[in-house]
């Protein structure tokens, strides 16, 4: 019997410490909404929607998404820690005023890391990643003919995308998207006729390379793509 009640008080304060443990638990949030705001604003810059200059109200942002402002400012927040967006006043932001040091640095960096996840992809290279980059620069190609900017410069993303997230890096992923947020508003508003044109031969190259496994001729091909990029931009700001 004293063995019995030894054992239930034993079981009885076990109880009670992990009822007092699970107690100073927080419940774990589905869906975060600042995250659901954080990965909208992303797409919106991607999508050219944040125009270089202009300065965006936080009350507006959360005004267009139907919410309160509170979950705009902490991925807000995330965002001007990348140095993707800046600090126009206490209540607005904007994207930050390029220089053409600052630009020259991002492309560097691009032009690495871009080509380690060129070199990486290739590495894991099947059937699937040459058809799904074959759909998207059709789809390109299409946009090119039509002069459609907005479209070729969506297809473009999901194409290089596609080709990095072959790699099979979260991590270097995450790098190459935070470099693409700072640049892609600028990318919308840079005109040039023959951009598209030669893009996408940069385009047509690389899955030649990929084809091939050829990893020297895909980072070629990169490298001339991300450059004439760059310079298209520099020439129209500067």
């Amino acid at each position: 019997m004293n063995k019995i009640l030894t054992n239930d008080l034993a079981s009885s304060e076990y109880l009670e410490q992990n009822v007092s443990m699970f107690e100073k638990q927080q419940p774990i949030q589905k869906d975060k909404l600042h995250d659901q705001v954080y990965d909208r604003l992303c797409l919106m810059l991607r999508q050219g929607e944040f125009i270089p200059g202009e300065t965006v109200p936080v009350a507006r942002i959360a005004d267009a998404f139907g919410i309160s402002p509170m979950p705009v400012r902490e991925a807000l927040t995330r965002l001007l820690a990348k140095g993707v967006l800046t600090n126009v006043s206490g209540r607005s932001v904007g994207v930050p005023k390029p220089n053409e040091d600052n630009l020259a640095d991002v492309r560097n960096v691009r032009l690495q890391v871009e080509g380690l996840a060129v070199e990486w992809s290739i590495k894991n290279n099947d059937e699937k990643l040459i058809k799904d980059l074959q759909i998207l620069f059709d789809g390109m190609e299409n946009a090119e003919e039509k002069n459609d900017s907005s479209s070729f410069i969506k297809l473009n993303y999901k194409f290089h995308f596609r080709l990095y997230e072959q790699c099979r890096s979260p991590e270097l992923l995450q790098i190459i998207d935070s470099l693409w947020l700072k640049v892609s508003p600028f990318l919308y508003h840079t005109q040039r006729d023959d951009r598209h044109k030669l893009s996408n031969d940069n385009h047509r190259a690389i899955i030649e390379a990929v084809s091939n496994n050829d990893v020297e001729s895909a980072k070629s091909a990169l490298i001339e793509d991300i450059t004439r990029s760059y310079d298209d931009i520099i020439n129209s700001l500067f």
